[in-house]
């Protein structure tokens, strides 16, 4: 079972199971949602083994540039986001690295895909052997890179 929580101590949530799928997101969400970072770290869970196990997440969301409806869910007390769920990808959810407890378990993360790249900020380097998305999941190059090719 793994566990993450919020920075005050208030949330905690477990699930269990190994990544669907590790990744980076540079979507323009990311630096608001951070307060720093233009990207983040997440992995894909399914959402059969969530429990919340201490605390009350607070849940709020938008329409993303997709038209599905993203949901967040962090700590009402310290503004955490542990974890993000899409009406996209039902049954799946995000989970933040930098709110997983097992140190370990960050230290060995690495991404195997990156979204949303066209935002990367410039002095961000793509990462060594990792599917680069020029949007979204499975959209691939940079149109503007395909242009001349056979």
């Amino acid at each position: 079972m793994t566990q993450s929580s919020c920075l005050c101590g208030a949330n905690v949530i477990t699930y269990s199971g190994e990544p669907e799928l590790k990744f980076r997101c540079h979507c323009a969400d990311e630096p608001k949602l951070t307060g720093a970072a233009p990207f983040s770290l997440n992995f894909i869970m399914s959402t059969d083994t969530l429990k919340v196990v201490k605390g009350k997440l607070k849940t709020w969301g938008f329409v993303v540039e997709s038209g599905n409806f993203m949901s967040n869910h962090c700590c009402g007390e310290c503004g955490s986001l542990l974890y993000r769920t899409s009406t996209g990808f039902p049954g799946k959810m995000a989970i933040k690295i930098g709110c997983v407890d097992d140190g370990d378990l960050v230290k060995s993360f690495v991404p195997e895909v990156e979204i949303f790249t066209r935002n990367r900020a410039s002095w961000v380097p793509a990462i060594k052997g990792a599917v680069q998305n020029w949007s979204d999941f499975g959209t691939g190059e940079d149109p503007e890179a395909l242009q001349g090719r056979n």
